[in-house]
């Protein structure tokens, strides 16, 4: 039997229901939580919310969730075995149910790591400091599909994405830092840069093929490197030192952690959706003729240079949705947001998460942010040599790339659907249908 398709209107019970499960959660908290006696309306209401999820520990607003999260699992695990029996939205379930149970989580993990740290998500802490290497790990994988969608769907290689990366970060800092726009337009003013510098690149790149394309973009992306680093642009950028900025008091990542938290993960889930819907769209299928075959796609009469300019433009507003993001997270910007180390990161977590994958690009984002937290103060001796891991993670990075491409030349997420063992999985699942 065929399965339908990935997203049916009929699907979106499932995302609804997830938000539904995640509002019980918080009406939850504002109900039983205690408000502040000065405030009103849903500024009492939130503060009332604030009371119980921001409590130490296993609070009941984690332990709602944890049980969601039970049920919601239950029911992917029945519907990978049985989902064909539910009709189209058990089918549904079937297809997505893993990505909305990974949402899910990622929703509640700031309330496990307060109840495995007895901490709080809200103040100072185990708890607290995880979320910033989460946020920063969900930065790196809004940059990561952004890539992954130029390059492990389409085919472009591209060495200058950190080009919309650091224009990103550097055009809401200096709106806001030197012309005082509020938030909003400078956010606006930033994904504009970011389609203008894409149409830029796409119409005059694409017209060079291969290799010379992407030697183009890497000095693209260098002229912005050395522009902004310039003593020239010292009273503007500050140079090689970069510039600060202010931020609003709720988007601020230092004090108000655990809202930026959810933010970043929201733009992560938007970015994934879009890229998701596109490449099961009619335009996604031609984009992966492209990447097969460009020749053949343009003897059926599609004109390549248009879809190609269309991925560059949005993986180009993505990726400055993440530099965005980062600017506010640090409140600054330097030049190595424009480095070529923010072009070669996603690539790596590209092909080790799986090239032309949804999952792949989070998986590989997630992979080496986690190594590397976790090794960053090892120390290991061989003999009596003393090898600080974090000192050499270049080098230790290298290892990781040769050894993951070893095990799985696919990716992780290729390996896998590759796999007889997810061959024989997908069978059993589908034998009822």
């Amino acid at each position: 039997m065929t399965p339908p398709a990935p997203l049916s209107p009929r699907s979106w019970l499932w995302p609804l229901l997830l938000v539904g499960l995640v509002l019980i959660a918080y009406l939850y908290a504002a109900a039983t939580g205690t408000p502040k006696a000065e405030l009103t309306g849903l500024a009492r209401l939130h503060s009332a919310a604030e009371s119980v999820y921001c409590e130490r520990g296993l609070n009941p607003v984690g332990r709602l969730l944890l049980i969601e999260i039970g049920l919601v699992a239950a029911a992917v695990v029945i519907t990978q075995l049985w989902g064909q029996r539910w009709g189209r939205w058990g089918a549904s379930l079937q297809l997505n149910g893993w990505y909305w149970l990974s949402f899910l989580m990622l929703i509640a993990m700031p309330f496990m790591l307060a109840w495995r740290t007895e901490s709080s998500v809200c103040v100072r802490g185990r708890a607290f400091f995880w979320e910033s290497i989460l946020v920063e790990l969900f930065i790196f994988a809004i940059l990561a599909i952004s890539y992954n969608l130029m390059f492990g769907f389409t085919g472009i290689v591209s060495f200058g994405h950190a080009a919309f990366f650091g224009l990103g970060a550097y055009t809401v800092g200096l709106t806001m830092l030197h012309w005082q726009w509020p938030w909003f337009l400078a956010v606006a003013a930033a994904l504009l840069v970011g389609v203008l510098v894409a149409l830029i690149k796409g119409f005059v790149g694409l017209r060079i093929k291969g290799l010379y394309f992407a030697l183009f973009t890497l000095a693209f992306a260098e002229i912005f490197f050395i522009l902004f680093a310039n003593r020239i642009m010292v009273k503007i950028t500050g140079a090689e030192d970069g510039f600060t900025f202010p931020v609003p008091s709720w988007l601020n990542f230092t004090t108000n952690r655990f809202f930026f938290y959810y933010l970043t993960l929201l733009t992560l889930a938007a970015c994934f959706f879009l890229v998701f819907r596109l490449m099961n769209s009619p335009t996604g299928r031609v984009l992966r003729a492209i990447q097969n075959n460009e020749e053949r796609a343009q003897m059926l009469g599609f004109n390549t240079f248009h879809y190609k300019l269309l991925v560059i433009v949005l993986a180009g507003v993505m990726a400055a949705a993440a530099g965005i993001l980062r600017g506010i997270a640090f409140k600054g910007a330097s030049p190595n947001v424009l480095g070529v180390g923010f072009t070669i990161t996603p690539l790596l977590m590209t092909i080790i998460g799986g090239m032309g994958t949804f999952s792949g690009p989070v998986i590989g984002a997630f992979t080496l942010r986690l190594i590397e937290e976790l090794l960053r103060d090892t120390v290991i001796t061989i003999g009596d040599t003393p090898i600080n891991i974090g000192e050499r993670w270049s080098l230790i990075l290298g290892l990781v790339f040769i050894l993951s491409v070893m095990v799985f030349p696919y990716g992780i997420v290729g390996t896998w659907q590759s796999s007889r063992l997810r061959q024989w999985f997908r069978r059993r699942m589908t034998k009822d249908g």
